[in-house]
């Protein structure tokens, strides 16, 4: 998983290299965003057998900041089904990458089309498995991303972009 990662973050770094966007007088890329967050993307060493491998169907937001379109910050807009995942990578007034793939046991494991090229290229998010205690004192397990924050408020922006992703993602499968 870590090689196939590391080769990921790196095919990304080269490519978005060429592409940099200057915002606010900083070169900012998509791969350096994505690259932070590879460091807290690690295999989870041990999993509880009541812990959920997925989650509810729906469409999601995760960031790799607390709140959304902060730029130089990576997100990712998604849509689960049953455990299969279509959405997009981006980091605002900047491409985006569409990526499909599943949860496993520890990771959400992606397959990355590069919107320049089109080529695919392997992305693993371990799963996070929080533990809360709810006000009754029964404790649960919630999942989410490792490195990334869930958000509340999907833009319309962000419903474009998964929009694309899914469009693009039934036409792959033909």
């Amino acid at each position: 998983m870590q090689k196939s990662l590391k080769m990921s973050v790196s095919k990304w770094f080269t490519l978005a290299s060429r592409f940099g966007v200057a915002l606010l007088g900083t070169s900012i890329t998509l791969s350096a965003a994505f690259e932070a967050q590879a460091a807290y993307s690690k295999p989870v060493a041990h999993t509880p057998a009541v812990s959920p491998t997925t989650l509810p169907d729906g469409v999601y937001l995760y960031g790799q900041a607390p709140k959304p379109d902060e730029l130089g910050k990576g997100y990712f807009v998604f849509e689960n089904k049953a455990g299969k995942v279509v959405g997009a990578l981006y980091m605002p007034s900047s491409s985006f990458d569409c990526a499909a793939g599943e949860f496993k046991a520890d990771q959400l494991a992606l397959m990355v089309t590069d919107s320049y090229d089109r080529t695919a290229n392997p992305f693993e998010i371990a799963l996070d498995r929080t533990s809360t205690v709810a006000s009754t004192g029964n404790s649960s397990l919630v999942l989410g991303l490792q490195g990334f924050h869930k958000l509340d408020a999907v833009s319309k922006n962000d419903l474009r972009l998964l929009n694309v992703c899914k469009v693009d993602n039934q036409q792959a499968q033909k």
